[in-house]
C-alpha cells in the first residue's frame, strides 16, 4: 500500500482538521466517512429512480425481471457432460 499527501490550501486544511476533530476523527477517517455517506445516498438515488421507471413500465419490468436468470444461464458456457461410463 502507498501513501499520497494532498497539498491543501491552508483555509481547507484547517477547516477540514477542526471539523475531524469535532468528531473525534481523523481527517482521513471523516473523509472516508464522507465518501461512505454519498456512495449510501447514491445507492439510494438509484434504488428510487430504478422503483420510478418500474413504475412507468411496470409490465415490461416484470418480463424483463423474469427472463433475466434465463438469459444469466443460456450466456454461460457449456458444461462437458458427464455421463457414467462403463467398467472395463
Amino acid at each position: 500500500m502507498f501513501s499520497t499527501t494532498l497539498r491543501l490550501d491552508d483555509d481547507l486544511g484547517r477547516f477540514l482538521r477542526e471539523v475531524a476533530e469535532a468528531q473525534a476523527m481523523s481527517v482521513n477517517g471523516w473523509l472516508a466517512e464522507l465518501v461512505r455517506r454519498e456512495q449510501a445516498m447514491a445507492a439510494r438515488r438509484k434504488l428510487a429512480a430504478d422503483w420510478a421507471a418500474y413504475g412507468r413500465d411496470g409490465e415490461a419490468q416484470d418480463v424483463a425481471y423474469a427472463f433475466a436468470a434465463q438469459a444469466e444461464v443460456a450466456a454461460e458456457p457449456r458444461r462437458r457432460s458427464y455421463k457414467s461410463r462403463k467398467a472395463k
